[in-house]
């Protein structure tokens, strides 16, 4: 193909909204049509699609399936092998190039994937881990899947599941995608080494683009002297892999009268409900108008995050990007955007306590906060633009798609 053909690039996620891997996906549909290409974004779950969303799942069976006629929808018209079909129907789509976001072999099988990979140009973006495991998201401190996995430490939580099938899922990845001439995206330094050092990936073209924040949506606002306001994102607060019983922890290590606390993300309420009423919380639940979040990372001091294995968080890039004082665990790629003392404030370790500990520092010191904000917005300037990252993956395209 020609560097200077239109290109087809048809992307395809789990979800339409709700986390990083969406907020990736729609800046690249943007960044597709803005450059003249074609780009169209399929689905797998969730309801109430846009017109220009293709779902695997067809839309009135969706909203019969999220209706009290559930069971009798999904008996008649299995919403799994409906989805599964679909999915391997897209190798006979008239996309250019398939780019696959989340995939956790729940809307279609290893099998399914490996027989549109074998038909289509596909880019992968791994916004985690599960395509070189067993099972999991994030294996931690695990290697059971540079060997054959089985007796799963994180069984009964998810993507694994209550049932043990880490070995076979690593055997059927290992002879189904190993072969593949994949081209993989990892946001981070730190998964792509993972990856490539992985049984199931050491194959792959992996390439390293970090994700992307437009700074001129998140930018910065003259702050008011008030107590500071600490911010917390978390798509679901309800979802224990995602830190907030470390957020718990180390807020329980400050004055509550001292600060404003400010919850944006699925199930706050419960968030909220679990600092009780001694600190000054504002409840604001899902927040999709991304003008609305922008505002919200401007107008605050100090942004907390806690997670014990994440990726290239979006979130930490937006606030950064806001000139906000982040103050995180040090996990995964979080320590390629911030680099502590100079652009944010790392924790000593992967718990609630050292996470409060550094929390006690930038609330003590307002300069320091302005300090490592200002240093922050640069860093993400200089580093981690939208506009980058999706030069970037246009470049990947035109590769995956040159090649012979």
């Amino acid at each position: 193909m020609s560097c200077f053909a239109k290109m087809r690039v048809l992307q395809v996620n789990n979800q339409l909204e709700l986390g990083g891997a969406e907020t990736v996906m729609h800046q690249l549909h943007a960044g597709l049509l803005a450059h003249g290409d074609e780009s169209r974004i399929c689905v797998a779950h969730g309801s109430g699609y846009p017109h220009d969303v293709t779902p695997l799942y067809p839309r009135v069976l969706s909203r019969l399936y999220h209706s009290r006629f559930h069971e009798l929808t999904d008996r008649l018209f299995p919403r799994k092998a409906w989805m599964d079909r679909n999915f391997k129907g897209l190798a006979g789509c008239d996309a250019d190039l398939i780019h696959l976001h989340n995939f956790h072999g729940d809307y279609a099988s290893v099998a399914s994937l490996a027989y549109v990979a074998g038909h289509k140009k596909m880019v992968w973006t791994f916004h985690a881990l599960w395509g070189v495991t067993g099972g999991c998201d994030h294996p931690g401190d695990c290697t059971r899947y540079q060997q054959r996995c089985g007796n799963c430490p994180q069984l009964g939580q998810w993507p694994v599941g209550d049932v043990d099938r880490t070995r076979e899922q690593l055997a059927e990845k290992l002879e189904l995608l190993s072969g593949l001439p994949l081209h993989v995206v990892a946001p981070s330094q730190w998964l792509a080494d993972i990856v490539r050092a992985s049984q199931v990936g050491r194959g792959w073209k992996v390439h390293t683009i970090p994700n992307g924040v437009d700074p001129s949506i998140f930018a910065p606002v003259e702050r008011k002297p008030e107590k500071p306001n600490i911010l917390i994102v978390n798509r679901n607060f309800s979802d224990k892999l995602k830190g907030y019983p470390m957020v718990e922890e180390a807020l329980s290590s400050i004055d509550p009268a001292g600060v404003r606390i400010i919850l944006a993300g699925a199930d706050t309420a419960a968030a909220a409900e679990a600092l009780g009423p001694r600190f000054d919380c504002r409840d604001l639940g899902y927040i999709r108008d991304r003008g609305k979040l922008a505002r919200l990372y401007a107008e605050a001091d100090i942004f907390l995050f806690a997670s014990e294995a994440e990726n290239f968080p979006c979130a930490v890039l937006e606030a950064m990007a806001a000139g906000c004082c982040a103050v995180a665990t040090p996990t995964g790629g979080v320590r390629e955007q911030i680099i502590d003392g100079q652009s944010g404030l790392l924790a000593s370790e992967i718990s609630g306590e050292a996470l409060g500990e550094a929390l006690r520092v930038a609330l003590a010191d307002p300069a320091l906060r302005a300090r490592l904000g200002s240093a922050a917005r640069a860093r993400v300037i200089e580093n981690f633009t939208e506009e980058r990252m999706i030069a970037r993956y246009l470049e990947v395209y035109r590769e995956v798609l040159d090649a012979s």
